[in-house]
């Protein structure tokens, strides 16, 4: 299969045995986009990289260096941030790094900023470390631009922690430089800690430009820990790898502490495959698959403007769509019920995500036009017979 045909070539028929909960949850008549799993095959590259290590035998204990020094490569070259080898932490996948800000920055009692609405495993590790949750309220109708003056205002004495996902899930903002460092001077000024899930780096659109929030002054970047990882962008969630970076020498150190015979970081043949991940050898994926997205979020949000009564602000990063439904009398609870059953197609509650999240379904856009387009044909059935 050519490079430029690789993003659009899969069908229903391919998917339906395609492995993984995604696909295989609801039954074969049922068109997933509940999962934030993209439906591309994986790169010929990170299969080699994989079968190679099996054949090399790379089955046994070993160092862990020579993939975070090319992780720190690539976060000194695309997230400038001027990191080395000894401030990456390689976890698996980003959840653990929200467990671990949360032991480290806060006793039982304090409080954490979370958005309202945010991807809610923030929300469980706030609440699975006995801290408290402030809730930063992002409004649709000011297109969830980040009200740096109402952060400031939540803050209290008792703020330890900032939590900051960039591009956004599921509201799909990219922040501007002009937020971040609205943001991160007010965890200068407070004396908070920064963790920023930049797992959707990769994927923005309309020539933006991902700014890590540590990158824009030493002051912010000694406050800051910021969580990376591959899943996204290559859709390779199964190998359970993410990193963490924190230049912070006594963060880092208290990090590990913490993380110490609790994580073990991930396996070698995830590390296999990272440095492959990391290189430019797949920059013709990462380009290829925001062109790709491009066209297939112009399509959705065509379609939307369509269908009464659906409202959706323009997405600038991720592949997850937030519609509004709430115009057809239903909560978010109901109209995935509703959805699933009527329509066919698996969609994530908008209530899932907070209060702000209410009204809304989440939906993973990562898959051919032809499949997008038979999922919204089914959604918009569907939804005609509420009018």
């Amino acid at each position: 299969m050519i490079r430029s045909e690789i993003f659009n070539s899969v069908t229903l028929e391919e998917m339906r045995h395609v492995k993984g909960i995604k696909w295989g949850l609801h039954g074969p008549d049922v068109i997933p986009m509940w999962l934030a799993d993209p439906d591309f095959p994986v790169a010929i590259e990170i299969k080699r990289a994989l079968i190679e290590a099996v054949q090399d035998e790379d089955l046994f204990y070993a160092s862990d260096l020579p993939v975070r020094e090319a992780m720190a490569e690539k976060v000194r070259e695309r997230n400038r941030i001027e990191a080395k080898a000894e401030d990456i932490m390689i976890t698996q996948g980003v959840l653990p790094a929200m467990w671990l800000a949360v032991e480290y920055a806060c006793q039982p009692g304090d409080e954490v900023v979370v958005t309202d609405p945010m991807y809610y495993p923030f929300f469980m590790a706030v609440e699975r470390c006995g801290a408290k949750s402030l809730y930063w309220k992002l409004e649709e109708e000011e297109g969830y631009r980040f009200d740096v003056d109402a952060l400031n205002e939540l803050v209290t004495e008792r703020t330890k922690l900032i939590f900051l996902c960039n591009p956004h899930n599921p509201c799909g903002r990219v922040l501007t430089e002009e937020e971040l460092r609205g943001i991160g001077e007010i965890a200068v000024d407070h004396n908070l800690t920064i963790m920023s899930d930049e797992l959707w780096e990769d994927i923005v659109f309309d020539g933006r430009r991902h700014i890590s929030i540590a990158s824009l002054s030493p002051e912010i970047e000694e406050r800051t820990m910021t969580s990376l990882g591959f899943s996204k962008t290559y859709g390779v969630a199964g190998l359970q790898i993410g990193y963490l970076v924190a230049t912070n020498k006594e963060m880092m150190k208290e990090l590990r502490m913490i993380a110490r015979c609790v994580l073990r970081g991930t396996s070698t043949l995830s590390r296999a495959a990272a440095p492959v991940m990391l290189s430019d050898r797949l920059k013709w994926w990462r380009e290829g698959i925001v062109k790709h997205l491009t066209m297939i979020r112009d399509l959705v949000e065509k379609r939307f403007k369509e269908m009464p009564g659906v409202t959706c602000p323009k997405l600038e990063g991720t592949y997850l769509m937030f519609p509004n439904l709430s115009s057809y009398g239903k909560t978010s609870d109901e109209m995935t019920d509703y959805l699933l059953k009527e329509g066919k197609i698996a969609v994530s509650s908008g209530s899932h995500f907070g209060s702000n999240g209410e009204g809304h379904v989440r939906m993973c856009i990562a898959t051919s036009e032809s499949i997008i387009n038979e999922a919204l044909d089914r959604m918009e059935r569907a939804l005609a017979k509420l009018r």
